[in-house]
């Protein structure tokens, strides 16, 4: 497997499988970070709030990579991406200014942020990771399976 391709590049197609090795990479990437770094300066405050916004940002190339493709497998457009990964950059925005992310007194942009990314979340669950793509070749490249239409 091209790791390099996966979480790099925008072009071409892949199937369910590479996608959910990527995702959990991902996962599993952010979750050591996210630990260490809960280790180093602690769960309160403003500083890991902008830290773990930064881990977010640096994940967002290799998560709008795996999508991308993986929706061009689904013969889709790959800015279908942008639907999950814009509001979750815009809500560690938010939270790190203030206007949202206090777990004890949420508003309504918490919520209106918990609700797009629930709803879209299950959209891109199926969508990207329990249905087939496209058999056969599409305007993306061929079936990355190797079946011809």
């Amino acid at each position: 497997m091209d790791f390099s391709y996966l979480f790099t590049s925008f072009e071409g197609r892949i199937s369910r499988q590479p996608y959910w090795i990527g995702v959990i990479i991902l996962i599993a990437a952010s979750l050591v970070i996210t630990f260490l770094l809960a280790l180093l300066v602690g769960i309160q405050g403003r500083s890991f709030l902008i830290l773990s916004f930064v881990i977010q940002l640096v994940l967002l190339y290799p998560s709008a990579a795996l999508m991308v493709k993986r929706f061009q497998d689904r013969n889709r457009a790959g800015w279908f991406a942008a639907l999950l990964l814009v509001p979750i950059i815009l809500q560690g925005i938010t939270n790190i200014i203030g206007l949202t992310g206090d777990p004890l007194n949420q508003g309504m942009l918490d919520y209106l942020f918990a609700a797009w990314i629930f709803v879209v979340g299950i959209w891109f669950f199926i969508e990207l990771g329990c249905l087939r793509g496209t058999v056969g070749p599409n305007q993306y490249g061929p079936d990355p399976l190797g079946e011809k239409a």
